[in-house]
């Protein structure tokens, strides 16, 4: 490995780790939103006893803290990627290519959680109403 690649911050485990926290609660948005889906489409086709209203308030509460957990999840992964790029920004060994990249990085992640947010506040608002 060269000493250029050994100081590259894009594939270190400052991004690595703060890649790594924002997928777990990546996945924890993601159990909550199954769950909800599941038990909104079992109270629908009967398969749970459960009055409409009821389902339709448990399935969207579920979606809003599954939202809320994904929106706090994206604030502080981007203070730590700011962190990072303006540490590779003060470093000699950092060149604006591997800055460029970190911010590409940063701001892949920040659109993907966006659209996934965006997605669910449409599901609360088709399960709102087709009740």
């Amino acid at each position: 490995m060269t000493n250029q690649n050994q100081n590259y911050l894009a594939y270190s485990n400052k991004v690595f780790s703060s890649e790594d926290l924002l997928s777990d609660w990546i996945v924890v948005s993601g159990v909550l939103l199954t769950t909800s889906l599941l038990f909104y489409h079992m109270s629908r086709v009967k398969s749970l006893k459960v009055d409409p209203r009821l389902a339709k308030t448990v399935s969207v509460g579920l979606i809003v803290i599954s939202t809320a957990y994904l929106v706090y999840a994206l604030y502080p992964y981007t203070q730590r990627m700011n962190h990072t790029i303006n540490m590779c920004k003060h470093l000699k060994t950092c060149s604006q290519e591997q800055t460029n990249e970190l911010i590409i990085l940063k701001n892949s992640y920040l659109f993907l959680g966006g659209i996934s947010v965006l997605f669910q506040l449409l599901i609360v608002f088709l399960v709102i109403y087709t009740i």
